[in-house]
Formats: structure tokens, C-alpha cells, sequence
């Protein structure tokens, strides 16, 4: 397992996922496949290859369909 695959996904999460709404997979939504896609990018570009985001984390689209579902209920949250 990569700590530093980790680092960078989460810290790109972090960074890039702003949700109003979960992901709605029923109705194949499309945000989750182009933000792995983007994240997948960028990890490459900073060294870090997508074996190695998957030996640790497994799934990036998975990965990104949580992280969609966790920001929409904080700002959900937040505006309760």
C-alpha cells in the first residue's frame, strides 16, 4: 500500500469535490467516472501511477461515488 497514493487522493478530494447532491448511480451519473478520470490525471502528472492509487484504495471511481455522497451531506449539514 502507497501512503503517499493515499495522501495525494484524499488531498485531492480535498481540493476538487464540491457536491450539492449525492451521486445518483440508478441515473448513471456522470460525475464520478470524469472526476477519476481527472484525479487519475493529475496523479500521474505528480509521479504517482493509478496501480498504485488502486493497490491502495482500490476502485478510484468508488473512491470519487464516497467522496461525491460525503460532500454533499456536509454541505447539507451545514445548511440545516
Amino acid at each position: 500500500m502507497s501512503q503517499r497514493a493515499i495522501d495525494f487522493v484524499n488531498n485531492w478530494i480535498d481540493t476538487n469535490v464540491d457536491a450539492n447532491k449525492p451521486a445518483d448511480m440508478a441515473h448513471h451519473d456522470r460525475r464520478p467516472k470524469q472526476l477519476a478520470a481527472k484525479c487519475a490525471a493529475d496523479a500521474e502528472a505528480a509521479g504517482i501511477s493509478v496501480s498504485e492509487i488502486k493497490d491502495g484504495l482500490g476502485d478510484l471511481e468508488i473512491c470519487m461515488i464516497t467522496a461525491i455522497d460525503r460532500a454533499a451531506l456536509a454541505k447539507e449539514s451545514k445548511q440545516a
